[in-house]
């Protein structure tokens, strides 16, 4: 599944929201550029499940005001720690820039195992400030979904 920011109004809170009651600051949640992952199980013939379950890797953009946003990434880079993400879709913030609301949402738990970022030095050598894009990459342990209404459908991606 690839989503481009030209059809996405996504931003990313930089942990489970669900656990923090569904509080977020929109300056704590930067745009998100575009995502991609891939779930996937071997089966049989007869449609039985078997073997390993497929690693599975989500990989996400994101565009930060500043530099130093992108500690939070590295920090999990190094720590060998499950890291909660929600992506947030069609998120709207209140007068006080608080969330009031969202369509849906996207909880992941996952090991950060890259991170890349990417300047246009171009940009900014003509005065024009371009916020800088920082690429991740989470080796995923689980992925709920939140839906209308609150709905929950969790889907848990372990090895045997």
């Amino acid at each position: 599944m690839q989503i481009l920011s030209d059809f996405l109004n996504a931003v990313l809170y930089p942990g489970n929201l669900k656990e923090n009651g569904w509080y977020a600051e929109k300056a704590n949640c930067p745009v998100i550029q575009n995502f991609s992952y891939k779930c996937q199980r071997s089966r049989n013939d007869a449609g039985m499940l078997y073997g390993n379950t497929i690693p599975s890797e989500l990989k996400f953009t994101i565009r930060l005001g500043k530099p130093e946003d992108s500690k939070l990434f590295y920090q999990q880079l190094t720590q060998n720690e499950l890291s909660d993400h929600t992506f947030i879709f069609n998120a709207t913030f209140d007068q006080d820039m608080r969330l009031k609301a969202f369509e849906d949402a996207m909880m992941v738990s996952g090991y950060v195992v890259d991170v890349k970022e990417d300047y246009n030095s171009a940009a900014t050598e003509q005065g024009n400030f371009v916020p800088m894009q920082v690429g991740v990459t989470l080796l995923l342990s689980s992925i709920t979904y939140v839906g209308k209404e609150n709905r929950y459908c969790k889907l848990n991606i372990t090895q045997f």
